[in-house]
């Protein structure tokens, strides 16, 4: 699938015409991972530097609680990334750390932007930096809102 399609597929991106898919599409660091079942994309406060889109596969996001009570940490499942979905969403937002781990379910295609060119691009064109962050918002509350039945 192109990545024009990708983006397209995408709910972030919602929103976004042809030329602006485009733009994003154009930007020069885009790559493409494989990660096998059970690998470690990312770890929760690590440094975010990526955004990413599954293209292929299955990914687990977690995130570590802490109870206060038993100081006892657990892993608690947030979302299932599947074919088209973001993540790595704290790569475009201040403080730039990771909020959750990601582990591929099974072996995944993944592809990757560096998030401080995409930035850029967002903070060129007003209007497309717009649609992008109320796409991200609606993830981020979607997240929040699975995470809190957790608590």
């Amino acid at each position: 699938m192109s990545l024009i399609n990708m983006l397209k597929r995408s709910e972030v991106f919602i929103g976004l015409d042809d030329d602006d898919l485009q733009k994003i599409a154009d930007l020069p660091s885009w790559q493409r991972y494989t990660f096998k079942e059970d690998e470690r994309i990312f770890h929760e406060k690590d440094q975010a530097t990526h955004f990413y889109i599954l293209e292929e596969g299955e990914i687990k996001l977690f995130v570590t609680l802490h109870n206060k009570r038993t100081g006892e940490m657990t892993q608690v499942p947030v979302d299932t990334i599947t074919k088209g979905d973001v993540f790595g969403w704290s790569s475009l937002v201040s403080p730039h750390t990771l909020t959750m781990t990601a582990v591929c379910i099974k072996q995944s295609a993944v592809l990757s932007v560096a998030s401080d060119e995409l930035a850029h691009l967002m903070d060129e064109n007003n209007a497309l930096g717009y649609e992008v962050m109320k796409g991200l918002v609606r993830i981020i509350s979607s997240r929040l809102r699975d995470l809190l039945v957790w608590i």
